[in-house]
């Protein structure tokens, strides 16, 4: 579990970024928002151009474990920002590496700087504030990926009056089970010597199940949730699997599903519904991901 932790958030890339500086596309936004408390993040977004921004839903997607600081892996490796066309407004952060996009314990080393991270008041406070003042419609769905899966089910549960909707894709749902701790540190400090007692403190801290979202299950009722993971099985995305593809992806999946499983079972004895997906075949991949979305938006969850 450890090693597959330490790769947690990779995928295949698919290489698709919209628009550029010379022809950037209608409704396309890329600004600085302030950070509540740390510096200020920058957030990509794009508006409904089929129907009136202020009526579309809007979608806020969460990266993975290794996050950059340029764009979104949202961006970079899958095609969602095109819900757009499709009647939806599209928001992307950047960055967050490693953060689980969570309000931090205490400061610590981040990218190039120290501060300490806030992510936790951003998603509550600044940007559904930013969101507003672009003209968008507060009817929002928080979406997250592996590390941002768990962040988008706890940022619903502390906010039930910002976040209507909340989906997890392949998340760790369960991140206060024995071991877990121990394997997010070690991923932490993978992705850039990041230092897990800085966030959460440490194995027994109150934290930990303080954002668990298998322990926190039934604070999410009244939230519509969305979960998904699969097997592990490789599959149309990794027909020919890579050694990472099979060291990573796989496990991390098999882990997923383990930690998505586990939140069931707590949502279940809670009484809170959610729509769940534990497909047969996937690997831990953009791909799928983004199938997932591409099939809320089908199925009018979103709305």
């Amino acid at each position: 579990m450890v090693p597959a932790l330490a790769g947690m958030g990779a995928g295949v890339a698919g290489a698709w970024g919209p628009g550029s500086a010379k022809n950037p596309p209608k409704g396309f936004k890329s600004e600085k928002v302030d950070g509540a408390g740390m510096p200020a993040v920058t957030v990509r977004s794009w508006a409904s151009t089929t129907t009136d921004p202020a009526k579309a839903p809007t979608v806020v997607l969460l990266d993975g474990l290794r996050a950059t600081q340029d764009v979104s892996g949202w961006e970079r490796d899958s095609n969602v920002a095109f819900l757009s066309e499709k009647g939806i407004n599209v928001v992307m952060p950047v960055g967050g590496t490693a953060s689980f996009y969570t309000n931090w314990a205490n400061s610590s080393k981040q990218g190039n700087g120290t501060y300490k991270p806030t992510w936790g008041n951003f998603l509550a406070t600044s940007l559904p504030a930013y969101i507003k003042s672009r003209g968008f419609s507060s009817n929002l769905s928080l979406v997250g990926i592996s590390m941002g899966g768990g962040a988008a089910l706890i940022n619903a549960a502390n906010n039930p009056g910002v976040y209507k909707r909340a989906a997890a894709l392949s998340g760790f749902l369960n991140t206060s089970a024995p071991g877990m701790p121990v394997a997010v540190g070690v991923a932490m400090l993978d992705a850039g010597g990041y230092n897990v007692l800085d966030m959460w403190g440490g194995p027994f801290d109150a934290n930990w199940a303080k954002n668990d979202p298998t322990v926190q299950a039934a604070r999410l009722k009244g939230i519509k949730l969305w979960i998904t993971a699969s097997t592990g099985e490789p599959g149309k995305y990794t027909p020919n699997p890579s050694p990472a593809d099979i060291v990573q992806g796989v496990p991390l999946e098999i882990l997923a599903k383990s930690q998505s499983e586990a939140f069931k079972a707590a949502a279940d004895k809670a009484g809170v519904p959610a729509h769940y997906d534990f497909s047969s075949v996937g690997t831990h991949t953009w791909g799928y991901w983004s199938d997932q979305v591409w099939q809320m938006q089908r199925t009018g969850w979103f709305n």
